[in-house]
């Protein structure tokens, strides 16, 4: 079995699991393959909860900077030097 194979079984069975299917053809597919491939599904799942951490927070900080934004707030883009005017 490779990596990706893996993760894509742990991502139906996720989605299944989301939607309320607890039982069927995404079930079934992914406990056959942890009971034969048990490590390489137990990386799968850690990298597929990573790579969701991962887009929740991207989510998050686009928010919070929508947001920032339409309060009229400091552009998070760069940082602001007071004083660093250029005269000489």
């Amino acid at each position: 079995m490779q990596l990706q194979e893996a993760l894509n079984l742990v991502q139906q069975k996720f989605q299944a699991e989301s939607q309320g299917e607890t039982s069927g053809e995404a079930a079934d597919k992914y406990q056959a393959a942890f009971a034969d491939y048990p490590v390489m599904m137990e990386v799968a799942t850690h990298i597929f909860g990573h790579q969701i951490i991962v887009q929740n927070a991207q989510q998050q900080m686009a928010r919070a900077q929508q947001a920032a934004g339409a309060a009229g707030g400091v552009p998070t883009g760069g940082i602001v030097t007071p004083g660093a005017g250029g005269t000489a």
